[in-house]
């Protein structure tokens, strides 16, 4: 009886002691997993952001791909049509100076005959004052019509193509800009006097 008595305070100080270390543990164990639910939000947050930015970055790159799609084909405008259209325009205007040249001869020859056969009649000299008023009138407008083509091929002569250039930005390669812009990799480093593929960002390069 003695000997039960004295066993069952320890039993009971033993179990007591037990309960509270299996309790310690689990608060810690909650602890834990609160601090690994947290690192997981915290995970996902940055995942989503991450996404969120990807988006961006895909559409400023579709519109800067839309832009330089825009560039290229007014590049291709001006190089087939417009500046076509300058040269006949310039041509046809050189054919017209040839003929006012002509028109300029043959009123000084006319003049000429004028003047030859003036002092036969006062009706001769009435019709060549006429003549000489028209010759005049003629002579003022072709000076115009000259100082207009004189002009213009000025405006002409000043037409200027400038190259087309690109910059380099973060995460380009030779592939990517040349795939982007039609061409190849060697067309580009030829093009650029390049002996490798390394590029830098902010780096200028001279498009075919």
């Amino acid at each position: 009886m003695k000997k039960l008595v004295v066993f069952l305070p320890i039993f009971l100080c033993t179990a007591c002691g037990s309960m509270s270390s299996s309790k310690g543990q689990q608060h810690q164990m909650e602890l834990s997993l609160h601090k690994v639910r947290t690192e997981v939000e915290e995970i996902k947050h940055d995942l989503n952001t991450s996404e969120i930015e990807h988006h961006i970055i895909e559409g400023k790159l579709i519109d800067q791909e839309q832009t330089i799609a825009t560039l290229k084909k007014q590049v291709a405008e001006l190089k087939s049509g417009k500046l076509d259209s300058f040269v006949e325009e310039l041509q046809t205007l050189d054919r017209k100076l040839q003929q006012i040249s002509k028109k300029q001869e043959k009123i000084v020859t006319d003049i000429r005959q004028l003047s030859t056969h003036a002092n036969d009649t006062t009706t001769a000299l009435s019709q060549y004052k006429d003549k000489i008023a028209q010759f005049e009138k003629a002579i003022h407008a072709q000076n115009e019509q000259l100082k207009q083509i004189s002009q213009i091929k000025d405006g002409i002569s000043k037409l200027t193509i400038s190259p087309k250039t690109y910059t380099v930005r973060p995460g380009d390669s030779l592939e990517k800009i040349a795939r982007t812009h039609g061409t190849t990799v060697e067309t580009l480093k030829e093009h650029n006097q390049m002996d490798s593929d390394l590029i830098v960002v902010d780096q200028v390069l001279q498009l075919p």
